[in-house]
């Protein structure tokens, strides 16, 4: 070993006690210390959801006729809500199956923080529902140009394809992934057709 540098060790030569630590310190969810990026690949990775993620995404797809789409796989509304219930394993598997074309885990955990976003505006807002199919690729996509606008203005950063610098920030705060992902969906479902509501604090009875 040089001065400076530490001597790589094979994972073969740790003792079960050390292994056991390295896992624990691993899968530990949300360890201070690891950037975002870091969490987000080991949660992706991982496969681990938010509690109650598949209910949140069932009532989605209550308010998207048309669908969800991510990386080229189709989760339909119907007759997906017909066949199913929100809290049968099935409907948890057709999820899984969803998002599991999704090649990077970051960008996978991403998916999933969207989804959350998209669900409690939807909830927040029952007059709102999406007319058309809700292409997740897209809205992560204009989340992302907008982060890059804004690191180019603040920072003078120049665009890239690569996403690290999204995927390393954290997901609250002014300028925070969610931000951008809430615009992203925000923009979208404003330029749909608003169902009247009874609850509607504008309207005159």
């Amino acid at each position: 070993m040089r001065g400076g540098e530490q001597s790589e060790t094979d994972i073969y030569q740790l003792s079960p006690g050390e292994i056991k630590q390295l896992l624990l310190c691993i899968l530990k969810p949300q360890q201070s210390g690891r950037c975002w990026l870091n969490r987000r690949q080991i949660d992706g990775s991982l496969n681990r959801n938010p509690s109650g993620f598949y209910d949140r995404v069932w009532q989605i797809l209550e308010r998207t006729p048309s669908g969800i789409i991510v990386s080229g796989k189709f989760l339909p509304q119907q007759p997906t809500l017909s066949d199913m219930t929100m809290y049968e394993m099935n409907f948890s598997l057709l999820v899984e199956d969803m998002l599991q074309n999704i090649a990077q885990p970051e960008y996978r955990q991403t998916v999933v923080e969207l989804l959350m976003i998209v669900s409690v505006i939807l909830e927040r807002n029952p007059e709102f529902e999406f007319q058309e199919r809700v292409d997740l690729d897209k809205l992560v996509k204009e989340a992302f140009n907008d982060f890059q606008r804004d690191q180019s203005r603040l920072q003078g950063a120049e665009k890239q394809d690569d996403m690290s610098a999204f995927y390393n920030t954290p997901p609250l705060g002014k300028r925070g992934t969610c931000s951008y992902l809430t615009k992203a969906v925000m923009s979208v479902l404003l330029e749909s057709e608003v169902k009247p509501s009874n609850e509607d604090p504008c309207s005159i009875s």
